[in-house]
């Protein structure tokens, strides 16, 4: 059905619905940011210094180079969310014993660097019996906010982002998923990817 200037009543729905997602519209003409899903085109990540676990001074794009990475943030005085990220963590493990063999890693990065230091970041991975495809790492004061730009929702460490960002074997990102996802979603991305 056509109304008096000739259209249809779709391309009238069809016109209000790009013009309510225009906000979500990226710089580049037909890329929308959406929280959650496959990131197109993939987004390079900026670099950044980390200090890990055992204490070692790594840099971000180094340390995922070669690897399919699930990044999740996190600071280990969390008693809420944070056990909940780090269970899903130990069960996408349990899931992917051959993680290594796949060339897979998870990256539990803090979200506290002030706190969270590597004798912090140790007892986080044992807790949760991680094994050695399983780092954490915190930022440098310096580039929390870069942290945060990436990955994260806000530089308040009480209110991060519970999404696992999935990293392709070239450091982009190339997948957000949902708050608090299923280990199972987070293994399949992971093999896939």
């Amino acid at each position: 059905m056509q109304n008096a200037e000739g259209f249809s009543r779709r391309s009238l729905l069809r016109a209000a619905l790009v013009a309510n997602l225009h906000p979500l519209l990226g710089a580049a003409p037909g890329i929308i940011k959406a929280d959650h899903g496959q990131i197109k085109p993939p987004m390079p990540l900026p670099d950044m210094e980390l200090v890990r676990h055992n204490g070692a001074r790594t840099r971000l794009l180094p340390l995922v180079d070669g690897h399919v990475t699930a990044v999740q943030l996190i600071f280990t005085r969390c008693t809420t969310t944070c056990p909940i990220e780090g269970s899903i963590f130990q069960r996408v493990q349990k899931l992917l014993p051959d993680m290594a063999q796949r060339g897979i890693q998870l990256l539990s990065l803090s979200n506290d660097p002030e706190e969270d230091g590597p004798k912090a970041l140790s007892a986080w991975l044992r807790r949760f019996h991680a094994g050695p495809n399983w780092i954490a790492a915190a930022p440098l004061g310096a580039d929390l906010a870069k942290l945060n730009e990436i990955f994260g929702k806000s530089s308040d460490s009480a209110d991060h982002s519970t999404q696992v960002q999935i990293l392709d074997r070239h450091g982009r990102l190339v997948w957000r998923t949902f708050e608090l996802p299923r280990a199972e979603e987070i293994a399949l991305i992971l093999q896939k990817v």
